[in-house]
């Protein structure tokens, strides 16, 4: 992802949206997705790990469930090496955007 904060500075000073845009995609994603259009990538990844934050918690009996389904599906199509990256991603993210309060 740019590093150029300011030239692509779209959202507002205050919506949370820009923390994942400029922390979480680049943890997440592995970088093999660069191209001309990164800024719509990056946008379309954060804004889907926003709407999966708020799934989470107004259904988590839901979100549980696919995840578990997701898994199974990495389980037959990756290493369980591969999916160990997950839980130091999910450290990673909650180490770059640090939660104090709620409200």
């Amino acid at each position: 992802m740019t590093d150029d904060y300011d030239a692509h500075r779209f959202m507002p000073d205050d919506y949370p949206h820009k923390d994942l845009y400029w922390s979480v995609v680049p943890i997440w994603s592995d970088g093999t997705e660069e191209t001309d259009d990164w800024e719509k990538y990056g946008c379309g990844y954060s804004f889907g790990f926003e709407v999966g934050i708020i799934m989470a918690m107004l259904r988590p009996e839901w979100a549980q469930g696919f995840y578990h389904k997701l898994r199974a599906y990495y389980m037959r199509t990756h290493t369980e090496e591969d999916l160990k990256d997950w839980d130091g991603c999910a450290d990673e993210t909650a180490r770059a955007i640090p939660i104090t309060s709620v409200g």
